[in-house]
């Protein structure tokens, strides 16, 4: 298989504490309509934007001068990860969506294949954000096998996908209608240059760095929300 991937130039944030605060006040029996309104704006708790026009560049400009690093060789427990998510390419988008069966909404996906790899995720991308170690600002620093989160500016994170290595991604689109590789170098990646806000690591030396779910999860917050990726043109 040839690997895959995504990024944003410049924009790839550890989830700090102060990104994560609205996340984690899930834990502590705030209600999910508290949550969601706190939890992870774009552009304010992730600090990977500004909101002056005359400092950020056009989408296509962005996205024509994305250059990313060469990535090193997964470890075997990536590649296991990667070879896994290859199999679903074709499945079908389904909000709410966890099994080849049902189809994979985009968080369902990376839980069900970090799941076969024994690395246990909570079910939404909010959730996801906090999982496993942040990974530090700067292209070098992103691996094959992190999770990329996305959201729009005042948004909290709605979509997540595996970063595949090299410059592209695998995840579950709604605009693309499933399970499919993007490349944030060309003009389909636009959007997703334009709103990545975090990555996470969740493993290394053949080991999970996941946290208990117990820490992770929010009960009662509801499924993601389709993607407002542009559909292909």
């Amino acid at each position: 298989m040839t690997t895959r991937a995504l990024y944003q130039p410049g924009g790839v944030i550890a989830c700090s504490l102060l990104l994560l605060s609205g996340c984690a006040q899930g834990t502590f029996a705030v209600s999910p309509s508290t949550v969601l309104s706190t939890v992870i704006l774009a552009g304010e708790a992730i600090g990977s934007r500004t909101t002056s026009s005359d400092s950020r560049t056009t989408s296509s400009s962005r996205a024509s001068n994305a250059r990313f690093p060469k990535s090193p060789t997964p470890t075997a427990t990536v590649s296991r990860v990667l070879g896994t998510a290859d199999q679903y390419v074709g499945v079908k988008y389904t909000w709410g969506g966890n099994t080849p069966e049902s189809g994979f909404d985009c968080s369902g996906f990376t839980k069900y294949v970090f799941a076969k790899q024994g690395i246990q995720l909570p079910r939404t991308s909010r959730e996801q954000a906090r999982a496993g170690q942040g990974v530090a600002k700067g292209l070098g620093a992103l691996l094959p096998g992190d999770i990329m989160l996305f959201a729009e500016p005042g948004e909290a994170i709605s979509h997540v996908a595996i970063y595949t290595g090299n410059g592209e991604i695998i995840h579950s689109s709604s605009g693309y209608g499933g399970v499919h590789y993007l490349d944030l170098n060309t003009s389909q990646g636009d959007w997703y240059v334009q709103n990545m806000v975090a990555a996470r690591r969740l493993t290394a030396n053949g080991r999970s760095l996941v946290q208990g779910l117990k820490y992770l999860t929010i009960p009662g917050l509801p499924f993601d929300p389709p993607d407002r990726a542009p559909a292909p043109r």
